[in-house]
């Protein structure tokens, strides 16, 4: 079974999953330092009910649900050719800074690391892992689920103002583009080039950074072992 009416019957679940979460909210208790991980269990379960009434799930070897959050992806539909891979990822649109909150247009929240995409895509092709991505608002005054968006991966990334992708530094995470933004990035051939591109500035700038702390006398064998 080939997964592109998967992939077109899941995005026209959109709605159905929205709705859902928005009751899941309403009726259970949550709290805005876990939601993102506390409601991945809702949302797999939902996956399977929409997967099994659109005739891709007939048994429970047509799917498998990550184990941990450390396993990508969060759920994979193997009745499909190729498999579809599904990641969630959610935003809260609140933020809280020294005790108060205040509205935010990104969650800035992990998107993948660097290191590990070029794996990724080895294993699933690019075209084939979507991102179910979940905003949220929550705060002393309210909970509640703003929107559902499903998409190729790469249309929630963001831009960095180098042109590269926009990550954290210090351990290569990729960061989301702005809630209401619309996508910078619009084909998986596009995200390869950039990826590329952010590895390269990354490792230079990190190598700069590290070689400035090295005495003088010593950068110059340093180099010359490079």
């Amino acid at each position: 079974m080939d997964n592109t009416n998967a992939k077109q019957y899941l995005l026209g679940s959109q709605d159905k999953l929205l709705k859902h979460l928005q009751q899941v909210v309403k009726s259970h208790s949550f709290n805005y330092r876990t939601f993102g991980t506390e409601i991945e269990e809702f949302v797999t379960a939902k996956l399977i009910e929409i997967f099994t009434e659109g005739g891709f799930i007939k048994s429970k070897t047509d799917y498998k649900i990550a184990e941990n959050k450390n396993v990508f992806p969060d759920f994979i539909l193997e009745s499909t050719t190729p498999p579809l891979a599904i990641e969630i990822k959610s935003g809260n649109h609140s933020k809280k800074d020294k005790g108060k909150w205040s509205l935010c247009t990104n969650s800035n929240n992990d998107m993948g690391t660097l290191n590990m995409w070029a794996e990724k895509l080895q294993k699933f092709g690019g075209e084939n892992i979507s991102y179910i991505f979940i905003e949220y608002n929550f705060n002393d005054r309210e909970k509640k689920i703003i929107d559902v968006k499903i998409a190729p991966f790469y249309r929630f990334l963001g831009l960095g103002k180098e042109g590269t992708l926009k990550y954290r530094e210090k351990d290569g995470n990729l960061r989301p583009k702005g809630f209401n933004e619309p996508s910078p990035i619009t084909s998986l051939n596009e995200f390869k080039g950039l990826l590329s591109k952010t590895i390269i500035f990354r490792s230079k700038r990190i190598a700069k950074k590290h070689l400035l702390k090295i005495p003088q006398e010593e950068r110059k064998k340093v180099l010359e072992e490079l």
